[in-house]
Parts: structure tokens; C-alpha cells; sequence
């Protein structure tokens, strides 16, 4: 039997797993009080706390770390990396997380926790599907603007996961199939998995509002927002990334409170919430252009696709595409542990992480100059 420990953070929980192969032995999701974290506003304040958490649910389910053979974290804040699937977490990807992180999010915190819990033991921590894998197609990171080049990210992880899941539902391989793939989440990312390899995608600020971000919004507006806006560089892009989208048109994130709204005769909540499904819908139409519609399904996962109203909306204008399978949930934790089991098992590798953030060339430098996100 192999032991594997999965951990990943989000913006105000931990989820931690802990399975022998890929039966789960026990699982958790700590929340992060609201009132706690107002007392950590950096998010690397959170590491010592979420860590304790997760020492205490495993003390309470009679289970130890070091008994594990592997630990699989959600991947953070890292920088672009050439390949999907594992990465050891060493010195280099440590220092990138804690002094010039890609961005800043709780998730950069699962690696951390997960190295700490095991320290000294020689029990190798990895990532798995890191949202920043560039593997797409080199035309579709061409902007109008020569000095900004669209670097690909995208939700991976869970896609991938029921990209699998698909294609062996109908006894094929996911890397035999053409899939438009929506992660509907917090975040709503979409990409177009081209036999196994994304070729295409768009990220949470590039489609469609979702429940905490802006999602795209055209340059001559958010220009004068920006300029004539009182908050920091760091205060809009998180403004922009999580408090805005539905919380901002609705005052809540919650989307079942919202759909209560809808049954109770609001018209704003619903034309608001069918915004949002029309953005995805028209993401997905975007992304059949890739390959001149030669798609085999689309698929819509994520937290959002419980909702047989938000899926439907979605559905009525996407069918004519390509056959929709919806499925639904946030499967990451079994992802996580199912990629640690392949390397366990053999039938993967892990990559070694080599990429040092844009402007620096050593750790030493890293850690001397840390970037204005950290």
C-alpha cells in the first residue's frame, strides 16, 4: 500500500486528505476564520496557523506525515513551467513562493505546509498540475500590445482530472480526445485540450465574471477605473481578482443564496447570474474556433456545475458545438492523490523545478530582492 498526504489551500480553507493507494483514509476542509485572517493580511502570515490546523487533524484521526511516502500539494504562485504533471518542491521553488511569487494566493501555502510537516525525513513533496504549464500554441499568446505577452494560466488540476474521467467513461484515452474543458469555481478558466495537451485557454480575468473575479473587462474602461481609483497596484489587482464579479453586483458569493433570489422573483440576481453563464458560453465558442470546431465534447466541472440551472443556461447555447457532459464538483484532492500514486507506482516522473522568477538568477538574489507581491 502506498500513503499519500494531499494537501491544498485555498483563499480561506485547507483541504487535506490522506489515502492509502486510492482508498481515502480520512479528510477535512479547516476553515480559515474571517476574523483570523484579518489578522494575517499577507499571505505567507497564514503558514503557521494553517500548518497547526493540519497537524491537529491528523493527530485527531491517528494518523502522522512521516508515515506517509509522499506528499502532493496543489501547486502555488510559481512561474511558467514547461510541462503538466509533478514537480519536486525544493530550495528554489521555496524561495520563489516566499519572496517573488507569480501572485498572491493562499495556494502557494500548500507546498509549504506540506515540506514543514515532513522535514528531515527525506519523504519527497511534490506539486502537481500547476496552473501555469505552457504547453499552448505560440499564436495564442500574441497580443496588441508587443511588450505584453499572454502568458497561459488556467485551472489544470480538476480539468485534467475529468478529462480522464470522460474518456474513461466512454472507453477511450483522454489524450485521444478533442475537449473544451470549463472549470466553473470561484475562478472560471476554460481551455481547449487538444489530445491531452492544452493548446488554448482562457484564464479567470480574460472571459467571463465568476463569483469573486472581474473577469475581461474592455481596456478603456478599466483604464479610467484604474486611474481613477484610491487603491494600490496590490489592492486592484486583488479587488479585481476576489471581490469583485457576482459578490460585487449581488453583495454575496454565495451562489445558492443567489439562485434563492432568482426563486423568490429577483430579475437582477437572475439577469446577472445568466451574465455569467453567457460569458462561459461564449468562451466556448471562442475556443472551438482553435481548431475549426473539430470538438469531441465539452465538458463543464467545477463547484458551479451542481447547478442544473447555471449547466442548462450554458448548455442551450453550446450544444450545436459539440455533445456537453457536465461533471460537476472539485475533485482535486483525488487528483492530487492520483498523480502521486502514478509517480509512486512508476508510470511518471517528476520534473525538476528550474525556473527562476523573471529579473533574478539565484536564490541569494530571490530572497535579497523580494518582488512587491511578496
Amino acid at each position: 500500500m502506498s500513503r499519500i498526504l494531499t494537501i491544498n489551500c485555498g483563499s480561506t480553507s485547507t483541504k487535506v486528505a490522506f489515502f492509502d493507494d486510492d482508498r481515502e483514509l480520512a479528510r477535512a476542509s479547516l476553515d480559515v476564520p474571517l476574523t483570523e485572517l484579518a489578522t494575517m493580511p499577507k499571505v505567507l502570515d497564514q503558514t503557521d496557523y494553517r500548518t497547526g490546523q493540519v497537524r491537529e487533524f491528523l493527530g485527531a484521526n491517528g494518523l502522522d506525515a512521516t508515515t506517509a511516502d509522499i506528499v502532493v500539494a496543489r501547486a502555488g504562485t510559481i512561474h511558467h513551467v514547461p510541462h503538466d504533471g509533478a514537480y519536486a518542491v525544493n530550495e528554489l521553488m521555496v524561495a520563489t513562493l516566499r519572496y517573488a511569487p507569480a501572485a498572491q494566493h493562499a495556494s502557494a501555502l500548500s507546498c509549504l505546509i506540506g515540506r514543514d510537516l515532513v522535514a528531515g525525513t527525506g519523504i519527497p513533496v511534490i506539486i502537481y498540475d500547476p496552473t501555469c504549464v505552457d504547453s499552448v500554441d505560440e499564436i495564442a499568446k500574441i497580443t496588441g500590445v508587443p511588450e505584453i505577452v499572454n502568458m497561459p494560466v488556467y485551472h489544470l488540476l480538476n480539468p485534467k482530472a475529468a478529462g480522464h474521467n470522460f474518456a474513461a467513461s466512454i472507453g477511450r484515452d483522454y489524450a485521444d480526445l478533442n475537449l473544451v474543458i470549463a472549470h466553473l469555481g470561484g475562478g472560471i478558466s476554460m481551455a481547449f485540450h487538444d489530445h491531452g495537451r492544452v493548446v488554448d485557454w482562457i484564464f479567470d480575468d480574460g472571459g467571463p465574471m465568476s463569483p469573486q473575479r472581474a473577469g475581461a473587462i474592455p481596456t478603456r474602461y478599466l483604464t479610467d477605473f484604474i486611474y481613477t481609483s484610491e487603491m494600490s497596484h496590490q489592492q486592484m489587482r486583488m479587488f479585481l481578482a476576489g471581490k469583485a464579479g457576482i459578490a460585487a453586483h449581488l453583495g454575496t458569493q454565495d451562489l445558492r443564496e443567489v439562485e434563492g433570489r432568482i426563486e423568490a422573483g429577483d430579475e437582477h440576481a437572475e439577469m446577472v447570474y445568466r451574465a455569467m453563464a453567457y460569458g462561459v458560453a461564449k468562451g466556448i465558442g471562442q475556443l472551438a474556433t482553435v481548431r475549426a470546431g473539430k470538438v469531441d465534447q465539452i465538458l463543464l466541472t467545477g463547484g458551479i456545475a451542481h447547478s442544473e440551472r447555471f449547466t442548462g443556461w450554458v448548455r442551450e447555447l453550446v450544444e450545436w458545438i459539440a455533445p456537453v457532459t457536465v461533471l460537476p464538483g472539485e475533485h482535486e484532492m483525488e487528483a492530487l492523490a492520483a498523480g502521486g500514486l502514478r509517480i509512486l507506482r512508476g508510470s511518471e516522473t517528476v520534473h525538476d523545478y528550474d525556473v527562476y522568477p523573471p529579473g533574478y538568477n539565484s536564490i541569494d538574489e530571490i530572497v535579497a530582492n523580494p518582488s512587491f507581491l511578496a
